[in-house]
């Protein structure tokens, strides 16, 4: 199975997550100060624009799967194949400025997760490429035979 998709989009990287905590009885908020009396909850999440990117990822992948007949994420071993294009520049062809490559690796293969593959440590080769360019995310994706 070959599995291609693009999203006019320009790429944002897997940020850090972000923590919260608090408590619900004296509305407590903060890291600093304890709350003796009562319970807190603690928790995590992505910053709006890593989660919105993320969202669109999974859309177009759930499309194009379903366009392709994928119905349920694939077992085996998977190659993957990115290309990020970051903007435009008239001299130079790649991408040499922040942000990380792994990182916006990174947030592609956990939008993907659950949809095109169970995990991505199926993931056994991925090519990362970085350049200039009207802003998108070019995707590929194959299952490896013999795994």
């Amino acid at each position: 199975m070959t599995l291609n998709f693009e999203i006019n989009t320009k790429p944002v990287p897997q940020a850090r997550p972000r923590f919260f905590s608090r408590c619900r009885r004296c509305r407590w908020k903060g890291l600093r100060d304890i709350c003796t009396k009562c319970r807190h909850s603690v928790g995590a999440y992505d910053p709006a624009n890593c989660k919105t990117f993320k969202e669109a990822i999974a859309w177009y992948g759930k499309v194009a799967a379903l366009r392709q007949g994928l119905r349920s994420p694939v077992d085996g071993a998977i190659s993957i194949n990115l290309i990020f294009q970051m903007g435009k520049n008239g001299k130079a062809v790649y991408h040499t400025k922040k942000p990380d490559i792994d990182n916006l690796a990174k947030a592609v293969k956990d939008a993907l997760k659950g949809i095109i593959y169970k995990d991505d440590s199926q993931i056994v080769e991925a090519h990362l490429f970085k350049q200039y360019g009207e802003p998108a995310v070019k995707i590929e994706l194959k299952t490896l035979e013999g795994a």
